[in-house]
């Protein structure tokens, strides 16, 4: 309160100095010097016009206003109180003096250097605060395209860019009318309508990664376009969404509101990377097996190749309720087969292969969380490297057509056991090149988002929660992807006909890596919470890196047909068939100490 009465205090102040200020000036501009004489004879007249003038801008509500937020409705404010000021000093000025030796355009210079002098202020703070708050957010807000360029999309573009914590950045508009094309609201281009997608397309990719999600901000739109235009944000790899209607916040009253769904793509940093090529056929009408199908990216990717009209795809998990789920969600499917079973059961893995005969295996099973694997790291080389390698025995005695390993940016020089085990798994597969028949390909993900254990859903956890946001580090990031992304990528790698090495790594270009701290931020940004969410800092976990890196410094990099999509195929610090053989006797021989001793040896590259 006290604030408040200060904050009014000083602007009435402000405001008496200028229309001092602006009477003397508006003397001055019509007679110059002269003015100095008969403004001591005018003074009573100066402490009527800015009493009265006062008197009137509180009176019209100037002073209840924010000048961060000063509008058009300030401004009337402004030329209702000084017409009514003005009309008053010179209906003073006739009644006493007969406006005897008073210029006749002094009224009218008064009134304008003072609409001037006491808007111009305001103004100029308001477009300075937008300008800083602008600058200040613009490196954490998330670049959209607004859908519709009626009363909606302006007063979106307008919250966007002076609301402090709006989370949007407004680049384009696509509008409803043809006639509105060309044009701009608060300088944002209309650059097309809604029915022009192929326009909106080529605007899109020249713009490259730059736009991230679509929002639709009129709801005239019909089912049928809404529609197309969900399908062509998937397409292009943007996020979309809605603005509430005016109805459904009054009907949020009384409840908690809640806001829309995080996607990830707002939180990517950039628009997902788009895999469009004509091969996908070859894996129509072929037997395809999908190990740890009951996971984030095995059943994505199932879902992914049932689209492609296999003739038979297997789903293997060791998970029961896992199994279930996936089953379920893709029983309309008839050309599926459930199997439970675990990749460490080498003759249940042997007898699934003699049974369907796959052409195409994907190997998505292994111990993926960096803790567990710490914590009992034997069991992490059992399901990670023998769980391979009884993939791959059977791919060479089944003769299986191509097999595609699911690896990590973990795996370049790693520092914990997790990705030493699948650093492991890259150099045997490798060192297979040209001793089976099958083609071998390699598959490195960076963070998944969305995927099991990542990020986003622990975040979400934490902000839905009222915080912390828990952080191991500050300056800890890491290369991030989609579910969509990390499966499209591991397809088109097991489709790729380019003339290459079995045994070649494939890896998406993922841009700069994120700071989890960052993500963190916009996370809480997009969660529309108006609490403020504490972040704190735990210290690094075992093995944990502050940066990954997604090659090492001797693999010679390329890139592939698709310009989203490098790969690898120079092998570095190879291993030799008899030292896995050694180390096979010695897992199955010897103590934990001598199998981890056995382990290092086969990784020098494992910074423990």
């Amino acid at each position: 309160m006290i604030n408040f009465k200060k904050r009014i205090f000083i602007t009435i102040v402000h405001d008496v100095v200028i229309l001092s200020a602006s009477f003397f000036f508006a003397l001055w501009l019509r007679l110059e010097s002269q003015g100095f004489i008969l403004f001591k004879n005018l003074l009573p007249f100066l402490v009527l016009f800015t009493s009265t003038t006062i008197v009137f801008l509180h009176r019209f509500g100037l002073y209840q206003g924010i000048w961060r937020y000063a509008s058009i409705n300030e401004i009337f404010s402004i030329l209702k109180s000084l017409t009514a000021s003005c009309l008053i000093v010179v209906a003073s000025l006739f009644l006493t003096i007969r406006l005897e030796n008073i210029p006749r355009s002094f009224p009218i210079l008064l009134f304008l250097v003072s609409v001037f002098g006491i808007s111009g202020p305001r103004i100029f703070y308001r477009l300075v605060k937008d300008i800083l708050n602008n600058q200040k957010n613009s490196n954490h807000k998330i670049n959209v395209l607004i859908i519709g360029d009626g009363d909606t999309s302006e007063l979106f573009i307008r919250a966007a860019t002076r609301e402090i914590n709006s989370p949007y950045n407004v680049v384009a508009i696509l509008g409803i009318k043809k006639k509105s094309v060309g044009n701009q609201i608060h300088g944002i281009p209309v650059i097309g309508d809604i029915g022009d997608f192929d326009n909106l397309n080529n605007w899109i990719e020249k713009k490259n990664n730059s736009v991230q999600r679509m929002i639709i901000t009129d709801h005239s739109l019909t089912r049928e376009m809404i529609e197309k235009l969900f399908v062509f944000a998937k397409q292009n790899g943007l996020a979309i969404g809605e603005v509430p209607r005016i109805t459904e916040l009054k009907n949020t009253l009384h409840k908690n509101f809640e806001t829309y769904p995080i996607e990830v793509e707002d939180v990517l940093g950039r628009k997902q990377k788009v895999h469009k090529t004509g091969n996908y056929k070859l894996l129509k009408n072929k037997v395809i097996l999908v190990t740890g199908a009951g996971g984030s990216i095995g059943f994505e990717l199932c879902k992914q190749i049932n689209n492609f009209s296999p003739k038979k795809l297997i789903l293997f998990e060791q998970n029961e309720y896992h199994l279930y789920q996936a089953t379920e969600k893709l029983k309309s499917y008839t050309k599926i087969k459930s199997v439970l079973g675990d990749v460490r059961d080498e003759k249940k893995i042997f007898k699934i292969f003699k049974e369907y005969k796959p052409d195409i295996v994907f190997h998505s099973a292994a111990l993926k969380h960096i803790t567990f694997a710490e914590d009992d790291p034997i069991e992490a080389i059992n399901i990670n490297f023998l769980g391979t390698l009884n993939i791959l025995n059977a791919c060479k005695e089944f003769c299986v057509n191509k097999m595609v390993f699911i690896s990590t940016d973990k795996a370049v020089n790693p520092s914990t056991f997790m990705g030493a085990t699948k650093r492991l798994c890259e150099k045997y597969i490798q060192q297979l090149d040209g001793k089976i028949a099958t083609e071998l390909k390699i598959v490195r993900f960076g963070n998944v988002l969305g995927s099991t254990g990542s990020v986003i859903p622990l975040f979400e956890k934490q902000i839905k929660e009222g915080g912390p946001i828990t952080i191991t580090h500050p300056n800890v990031q890491r290369y991030f992807m989609t579910i969509r992304e990390a499966v499209e990528l591991v397809i088109i790698a097991s489709i790729d006909s380019s003339k290459g090495q079995s045994g070649e790594i494939h890896i998406l270009e993922m841009g700069e890596p994120v700071k989890i701290k960052d993500l963190a931020k916009k996370m809480i940004q997009l969660s529309g919470q108006k609490k403020e969410i504490p972040i704190i800092y735990t210290n690094l976990r075992k093995g944990e890196k502050i940066d990954e890196e997604l090659f090492y410094n001797k693999e010679d990099v390329s890139k592939t047909k698709n310009n989203f999509i490098l790969k690898t195929t120079k092998k570095i610090n190879q291993i030799s068939e008899m030292d896995i053989e050694q180390f096979l006797i010695d897992l199955n021989k010897a103590e934990e100490k001598e199998i981890l001793r056995s382990f290092y040896k086969l990784l020098p590259e494992y910074k423990r």
